[in-house]
């Protein structure tokens, strides 16, 4: 099948028409190339148990209160005087150069 797609939901593998696609995404199938890496994730059809949830929530907390992030919003605004102050410098050396 030429210009059919492939589609996978746990163990079960379709092949499908293009027209199909959106309709077994609803369904909870994924679109997966021929080596069986994920194209497009299911957009329905599918639930997630509670402890699944509460782990993805303590996960994106995690990420959220990261300090790396902190430390880099600090490290930025500190290259960013460091750029000003050495413009202002670069400037005043050349008024003086030109003296």
């Amino acid at each position: 099948m030429s210009n059919g797609l492939k589609m996978k939901k746990n163990n079960r593998i379709l092949y499908v028409e293009q027209g199909r696609a959106k309709v077994l995404l609803a369904q909870g199938y994924d679109q997966v190339d021929e080596k069986g890496n994920i194209v497009k994730r299911a957009t329905g059809g599918r639930s997630v148990s509670l402890p699944e949830y509460n782990k993805a929530l303590e996960r994106i907390k995690e990420l959220e209160n990261n300090p790396a992030d902190k430390e880099l919003e600090e490290a930025k605004k500190e290259i960013k005087a460091l750029k000003s102050e050495n413009t202002k410098l670069k400037k005043s050396l050349d008024e003086k150069k030109s003296e």
